[in-house]
């Protein structure tokens, strides 16, 4: 038989329809034989028929945005319906949504996506710090730099509420802690923000949602794919501290300006300046003796991806270490450093149980490991606060040195010999899907269910001992300050937490008459979580959902929840939540002009309710609270004849109110998406509005006279007062866009991406108490507003009574002030002491003239730049972040001198001195003090720093090796990289980081991350 005639004998027709994800008709879909040159493409109706050819026909199925699939024809099968799979790597075409995917072009909601590229490219232990700048919309303040313990703060177009602002997240659709997820292991990241798209999370939706799905197997020969980072970490800015001569010199000048002795004689400044007598007069710089230079981090990621027509599978390991930057001493014992360890294993299987029915089982599982120094705070509580000259580290006579006051112990005993603590975290999480295609009862119909669990559970080991300290003085005097304490080891368990969720849905997809483009969801949802021994937490509902599409130019969404929380009463536990949205795509129209100019333009707008429910600590408070009170003198019930057993008692406390419910958030958007010259610019603009109302707050209003409230800055030790109310109201607004530029060479490509976000609020509605001046209300204010003094300067000499020689006239051994100009009550001044405007003109500087002052403490705008460009093998990646409208308060150790007999800082040599009348009118810090002063120590506008800051926030250059040394070495790919984050900062903080937390200088400090990494595919 001839080739020719087997060939024609073998002929036969094949057809079939492709469908999509969500069982709608693809077309265009490319379908090829293999080995053969004859194929097919697919109709508007997702139809195809190709004749094939060859005696064990293999058909090829390819379109972009989705997984290509090779199927093996059986005998006699000639009608088949083929299944799209979406390629997850492809974000641009599909975007993760509340509940499922839809495809960008019909998305209506306003969603921003970051790149699983991206957040490698700004690799940190903590994901949440790999977010800022990357999407318009997001709002980021970077946390401390502690190991394990450096997550940002995150806010999504702002803040509108009074109470908890924190979104939402779900990682692959379940609840869960999200901010120790290797960024290897992500596969998309969307942050979901107006009504429309997170109105389907009901009453939990209003602070905004955030979507992480993880990588997924696809079918095609395993690849091992292995990465590598190894850093290097330095803080990113240290406090100026002086040392021991300039502290000597300026504690005695700070004395005589108060008239008293001054402590240090000509002989302990010349020991001071000298540095010749480190034990009777230590120079201490506690950051260079207890800080190293450099710490490092070591990550590695481990995975394995692949699949057959059964099962497909993405398992991935990593480990991550992160040392401390405290210097550690000899101890065999244990490590006092602050090193976190994380072990992370991710399990992320699909089995093809039937052509139509799919099983997902996923599990993950995370152990954390937390080392620090024996004591509550971190070191850098300790270090700002002790003075240089506090005392050495060891004495001639080889004895440690330490003082009684355990407070202020030096840090080598705190290092060296005080035990540590070991905090262990062990995490186990699990999601199992099943996905049941329908088309058998109708075509586009599916059902989904998904059952989700995540499991918690911590434990410590305390190890204890203190070692003996004695003080040597500059007499030669030894002093035994404190007794050795004998090791000892301590452990226990807990909190332990665990969370359920249960959800099922029908969904539906499908295309009428070539133009109708339809989609339904109806999913019901319960979860429920537990904390150690408190009443769980549960939610409820319903959830709706319609979309449609005209021809791809008229869209139309609805999207509802109906759902309920547990935390309320039965009365006002549920609601609806509804949105609408409308959007219209001009460039699908016939008469729109077909030019390279505008080559896509939808405009988008929504409107719609969302809930928030994070009301506070307490959980149900609608319930009566019953308080056990402090174990100590006076709250204690005696039993029993004189001398009888003493036992702490439980009182009534605050009254429950059944009305409390949910904030309602009302959202509005308006948005625009646009591409332009070919697609190489494209645009996104929105803007937004929301009203949050029955927002829960104290009743301050109420006279204290009643009984039952709680001053505003205090709180009953016996938890009494009136319960908080559904009366708050804020309003926020802004606009937010993101413009980009892509341009691709033969050689060279490159791009340039920026975004922007602006969000301010207004208090309108809080009760607070009542007020006398309209400057000391919140209401009307931005949530955050710092309120205090407005400093106007510093008092000078011709501001105080003079006599005939030209000295200060003192009334009862003090100053006295001009008449007409206010009188401080905060204490006495002197010439040189801060100076502060009398807002309400009476006379005298109080309370009264306590307002608003600066900006709010979260910024009003952030913005991010990226660039790129790639050269060959080559490629480098830049990205600046900054924010601005922001100002910090500072206080205490981080901006005063000699805070509770502390040390100086470098600002203080610009101070106000009595014997140098150059420095009168020119000084940048007022009149030193020993101590505390009540008048230069207030809060206001002198301590207020701006917020404001530039950052170059990533850097990246890699090197892809070519394809003729892969081949060689038996890889299929091989990229190393270095990078760095945090690397330059531009702002006026002085002593500080910008986005520092702690008030008063305590925190861990911010790092900047050098690093090497090699990432290989197999």
């Amino acid at each position: 038989m001839t080739p020719p005639l087997f060939a024609q004998q073998q002929k036969r027709v094949v057809s079939g329809t492709v469908y999509d994800e969500n069982i709608a008709p693809v077309k265009g879909v490319s379908i090829q034989e293999s080995g053969a040159n004859n194929g097919a493409t697919t109709n508007g109706e997702g139809k195809f028929s190709i004749v094939v050819t060859t005696e064990k026909p293999t058909i090829e199925i390819s379109h972009v945005g989705y997984l290509s699939k090779k199927i093996v024809l059986k005998e006699n099968e000639n009608a088949i319906d083929i299944y799209l799979d979406p390629d997850a790597a492809n974000l641009s075409n599909v975007v993760v949504v509340g509940y499922g995917t839809q495809k960008k072009a019909s998305m209506v909601g306003a969603i921003s996506q970051v790149s699983a590229e991206d957040l490698k490219k700004s690799f940190a232990p903590n994901l949440s710090n790999s977010l800022a700048g990357r999407a318009a919309g997001v709002i980021t303040v970077m946390g401390s730099g502690k190991p394990g313990d450096d997550a940002s703060k995150i806010y999504i177009r702002g803040m509108a509420t009074t109470n908890n602002t924190d979104p939402l997240v779900l990682v692959d659709g379940a609840e869960r802690d999200w901010t120790q997820i290797d960024p290897t292991d992500i596969e998309s990241f969307s942050v979901l923000k107006d009504a429309s798209a997170t109105a389907v999370f009901g009453v939990r939706g209003a602070n905004g949602v955030i979507l992480i799905t993880t990588k997924r197997g696809q079918k095609g020969k395993p690849v091992l794919g292995i990465t590598s980072r190894s850093s290097a970490q330095t803080p990113i800015r240290l406090p100026n501290y002086l040392g021991s001569y300039d502290f000597a010199v300026l504690t005695n000048e700070a004395l005589r300006n108060e008239g008293k002795p001054e402590e240090y004689t000509k002989e302990d400044l010349e020991h001071y300046r000298l540095k010749n007598s480190p034990y009777t007069h230590p120079d201490n710089d506690y950051y260079r003796d207890f800080l190293k230079g450099a710490s490092f981090e070591q990550n590695v990621n481990v995975n394995a991806r692949g699949g057959s027509d059964f099962l497909a599978y993405y398992i991935s390991a990593s480990l991550l270490h992160q040392e401390g930057l405290y210097k550690t001493f000899d101890n065999s014992l244990y490590n006092t450093n602050a090193n976190y360890n994380r072990y992370n294993f991710r399990s992320n299987l699909d089995f093809n149980v039937t052509p139509t029915t799919k099983l997902g089982v996923d599990l993950t599982g995370r152990l954390e490991n937390r080392t620090q120094p024996n004591f509550d705070a971190d070191l850098f509580d300790k270090t700002r606060r002790l003075p240089p000259n506090y005392q050495a580290y060891i004495n001639p006579n080889g004895t440690m040195g330490g003082r009684s006051d355990e407070s202020r112990l030096a840090p080598y005993a705190l290092l060296s010999s005080f035990g540590n603590r070991l905090r262990h975290t062990n995490v186990l999480e699990g999601v199992f899907n099943l996905n049941q295609k329908l088309n058998a009862i109708t075509k586009g119909l599916s059902f989904r269910a998904q059952l989700s669990f995540n499991s918690s559970f911590k434990s410590r080991i305390d190890i204890k001992e203190k070692p003996e300290l004695w003080q040597y003085d500059k007499f030669g005097v030894y002093t035994k300050n404190k007794e050795r304490t004998d090791i000892s080891y301590e452990s226990g368990k807990g909190p332990a937490t665990r969370r359920t969720a249960l959800e099922s849905a029908l969904n539906y997809n499908n295309v009428f008459a070539k133009d109708h483009s339809v989609t339904g969801m109806l999913l019901y949802q319960q979860s429920q979580y537990w904390n150690e021994f408190d009443i769980p937490i549960g939610y409820r509902g319903f959830v709706g959902r319609v979309t449609y599409g005209f021809r791809s130019k008229y869209l139309f969404e609805f999207n509802a929840g109906y759902n309920g929380s547990m935390q309320f009463s039965k009365e006002h536990r549920y609601g609806l939540f509804p949105a609408l949205s409308l959007g219209w795509v001009p460039t699908e129209e016939r008469w729109w002009p077909k030019n390279n100019i505008i080559t896509y333009l939808k405009i988008r707008g929504s409107y719609g309710e969302v809930g928030n429910d994070k009301i506070g600590d307490f959980k149900y408070l609608y319930q009566q609270r019953y308080n056990l009170l402090p174990n100590e003198d006076g709250w204690n019930i005696k039993w029993g004849e004189t001398g009888g057993t003493t036992e702490r008692a439980i009182a009534e406390g605050q009254p429950g109110n059944s009305n409390v419910t949910w904030e309602r958030a009302r959202k509005s958007n308006l948005g625009l998406d646009a591409k332009f010259f070919d697609s190489k610019v494209s645009l996104s603009f929105d803007v937004f509005g929301e009203y949050r109302n029955d927002i829960l707050a104290i009743p301050y209003s109420v006279p204290l006279v009643f009984g039952m409230n709680n001053p505003q800055t205090t709180e009953r030790k016996d938890g009494q007062g009136l319960p908080p109310e559904n009366l708050g109201v804020v309003k926020n607004k802004g606009m937010e866009f993101e413009l980009g530029y892509n341009s691709n060479g033969k050689n060279i490509n490159y791009f340039i991406k920026g975004n922007f976000t602006f969000a301010r609020n207004k208090i309108y509605r809080i009760d607070e108490e009542g007020k006398k001046y309209e400057w000391q209300k919140k209401e009307g204010k931005r949530i955050g507003q710092h309120f205090g003094l407005t400093d106007i300067g510093l008092y000078q000499r011709e501001d105080f009574e003079m006599d005939d020689k030209g000295q200060l006239v003192l009334t009862g051994g003090y100053p006295t002030l001009k008449k007409g100009i206010p009188v401080p009550s905060f204490g006495v001044v002197y010439p040189g002491d801060a100076r502060y405007a009398d807002l309400n003109n009476d006379g005298i500087i109080d309370s009264y003239d306590i307002g608003a002052i600066g900006h709010g403490v979260v910024p009003e705008y952030v913005y991010g730049l990226n660039m790129g460009i790639s050269w060959k093998n080559l490629d480098l990646s830049v990205l600046f972040q900054g924010a601005g409208n922001a100002d910090f308060y500072f206080k205490e150790d981080a901006v005063w001198e000699f805070n509770a007999a502390g040390k100086v800082m470098q600002q203080h040599l610009g101070r106000y001195q009595n014997d140098d009348p150059t420095t009168w009118k020119t000084a940048t810090y007022p009149l030193l003090h020993p101590s505390e002063n009540a008048n230069n120590h207030q809060k206001t506008t002198r301590w207020l720093f701006s917020r404001n800051y530039l950052r170059l926030k990533n850097a990246e250059l890699g090197f892809t090796f070519p394809r003729q040394i892969l081949n060689k070495v038996h890889l299929s790919s091989a990229r190393a990289f270095i990078s760095g984050n945090n690397l330059l900062t531009w702002d006026r903080m002085m002593n500080w980081d910008p986005e520092s937390g702690s008030e008063n200088g305590n925190q861990y400090p911010q790092l900047r991350v050098w690093t090497f990494g090699l990432s290989v595919n197999l």
